[in-house]
């Protein structure tokens, strides 16, 4: 199958070293064998977690750290790097946990940032 364009392919996916000519695929499946629907689950993790991670960042900068935060972060981006779950329930489950831990790295920076 030839390399298609953006506009032609179903699926963008960059997260993983196993991308052709180091590039993303722009597949209908990756090289890897993610689908389409595995790789916009992953996206919307990364940029849940990147929202999680700006909050948790900000309250560390002013003192405040919370464990269990720290830990969904990198345990949310090590299972989107390194293309070990292309299980798709498994990932909306870690979507859900994402809005709680936002939730909980809001709180942690609001409390601290009014100290």
């Amino acid at each position: 199958m030839a390399l298609r364009t953006f506009a032609e392919a179903e699926m963008f996916c960059y997260q993983c070293e196993q991308t052709g000519h180091s590039t993303a695929c722009l597949t209908q499946r990756g090289t890897c064998g993610k689908t389409p629907d595995v790789a916009a689950l992953q996206d919307l993790l990364i940029h849940a977690t990147k929202g999680i991670g700006s909050y948790a960042h900000r309250a560390a900068e002013l003192g405040a750290r919370d464990v269990e935060v720290d830990r969904f972060v990198l345990e949310a981006l090590f299972l989107t790097v390194t293309n070990v779950n292309f299980d798709a329930d498994d990932i909306r489950r870690w979507i859900r946990r994402a809005a709680a831990m936002r939730d909980r790295a809001r709180t942690l920076y609001t409390k601290a940032a009014r100290r």
